[in-house]
């Protein structure tokens, strides 16, 4: 028997031995910042750290500021697919390459990480990242094979360079493979403008006791008339008429309106939690036992399509 067999007996990862190393994907000047951040991880970890940049050129840059080895290649982020590292770091705009890569070698990956670090023993790779819109931290140990980050150079310090470094550029052949996406021209399309719910002073929110689209269509109406962003609770996302950027909620948007009318939610405590710091909440629902009209200033038992039917026409 064989080594290789006696540890596939044990259990062991015969796979796990051909990632190696500290990888960065370079794509440009401001992504040099990342190298100054894994030249400290691989000082710690005693291994190399390879630069991915788009031309011989930019070769030296990369070593002065810490690169080991350096591989030219067009596209840094699909020569990175291609190899196996232990760590990889990406600028944050090569974000989903970073998640595609992950898929592929079924890493763990920390998005816009913050505060990076290696565990000595079980080489985990440890860092925050933002939640709840950036108002919090949360810590992330990673403990795949193959671990991943994406780090804002922006919030990085500008790394060392040192024009006496020494360092190993590497020849390849790498052939990028065709893009999967077609530049067809220009379009003729214009956004409608909308403000973030979590600024906006009047909120018309909906939900699945609308019934239907011409429910829908009259809460869009009043929206319009008083100048209002349209959201709503999961239910109403669910059907279809809003978006997750217009979801009310404590895993959606946290509101502080003026003022907030809700037609044909029932309110749980996702949603409710949610508007707790609403000046006014004014809500309508056919059922009397909807929890949303216990929590609101105003409430008002009756058909919400009705309701709003009656307050379109006081107010044309």
């Amino acid at each position: 028997m064989d080594i290789d067999a006696l540890s596939a007996l044990m259990g062991e990862d015969l796979s796990a031995a051909s990632y190696a190393d500290l990888w960065v994907s370079v794509p440009d000047a401001a992504a040099l910042a990342l190298l100054g951040e894994a030249r400290r991880l691989a000082d710690s970890l005693g291994c190399y750290v390879h630069a991915v940049v788009r031309s011989a050129d930019e070769a030296g840059r990369a070593i002065a500021c810490g690169a080991d080895k350096v591989h030219p290649a067009p596209d840094t982020a699909a020569f990175l697919l291609s190899q196996h590292p232990e760590f990889a770091l990406y600028p944050l705009s090569q974000a989903a390459e970073a998640a595609q890569a992950a898929q592929k070698h079924k890493a763990g990956l920390i998005t816009d990480a913050r505060q990076l670090s290696v565990d000595d023993v079980t080489r985990a790779l440890i860092g925050a990242h933002p939640v709840y819109g950036g108002d919090y931290l949360l810590t992330t140990a990673v403990t795949s094979t193959a671990k991943f980050a994406t780090l804002d150079p922006r919030r990085l310090p500008e790394p060392y360079a040192d024009p006496g470094r020494s360092g190993e550029v590497v020849p390849n052949e790498f052939q990028a493979p065709e893009p999967r996406v077609r530049e067809l021209g220009p379009v003729d399309y214009t956004p409608q403008p909308w403000r973030p719910l979590q600024k906006a002073r009047l909120i018309v929110s909906v939900g699945r006791g609308l019934k239907d689209a011409e429910g829908l269509a009259l809460a869009r109406q009043l929206a319009d008339k008083l100048g209002a962003e349209l959201g709503g609770d999961r239910s109403a996302l669910d059907l279809g008429w809003i978006d997750e950027d217009h979801v009310v909620g404590v895993t959606g948007q946290e509101v502080a309106p003026d003022l907030y009318l809700a037609f044909g939610i029932r309110g749980d405590t996702v949603h409710n939690a949610a508007i707790a710091q609403a000046r006014r909440v004014i809500a309508v629902h056919a059922n009397p036992a909807a929890p949303l009209l216990a929590l609101a200033d105003e409430a008002v038992v009756g058909e919400p399509k009705e309701i709003l039917t009656q307050l379109l026409t006081r107010l044309s």
